[in-house]
């Protein structure tokens, strides 16, 4: 069983790895209408919807094990927003549309790659610090 520290690393780690495999994915994808086009545009829609789901919810699961002020110090993202989107994905999956996925993955995923790494620093440095209890 991993420590909580430990836990919270290898999570913004899963974080950052699918951060940039939804970049890699989207790559090709220059507005909301290319997810709707075609086969191809579709698959990519659904991907990356289920990429959001899965970055999301690692952000939920480091909440719940270190509660909402291990974010507090990081206000370049807006947290209620993120744990948010992974309800919304996970629950309303059918309204999920094209340009809600596009902002997110061009508009929003680039601005939390680099917190996200930033966490991830501070938590290894010491900067940031989690208590196992």
């Amino acid at each position: 069983m991993y420590a909580k520290k430990e836990r919270v690393i290898s999570l913004l780690e899963q974080a950052l790895e699918e951060m940039a495999l939804l970049e890699k994915m989207s790559a090709g994808i220059q507005s909301p209408d290319d997810f709707v086009t075609d086969l191809s545009g579709l698959t990519a829609f659904r991907a990356c919807g289920m990429s959001l789901q899965y970055i999301t919810e690692i952000f939920v699961k480091i909440r719940n094990l270190c509660g909402r002020k291990f974010f507090q110090s990081y206000t370049e993202v807006p947290w209620d927003a993120v744990f948010g989107m992974r309800n919304f994905l996970s629950h309303e999956y059918g309204d999920v549309d094209a340009e809600g996925i596009f902002n997110t993955v061009k508009g929003n995923i680039p601005d939390l790659i680099p917190v996200t790494g930033k966490i991830l620093s501070d938590l290894q440095s010491g900067k940031l610090f989690i208590s196992d209890e």
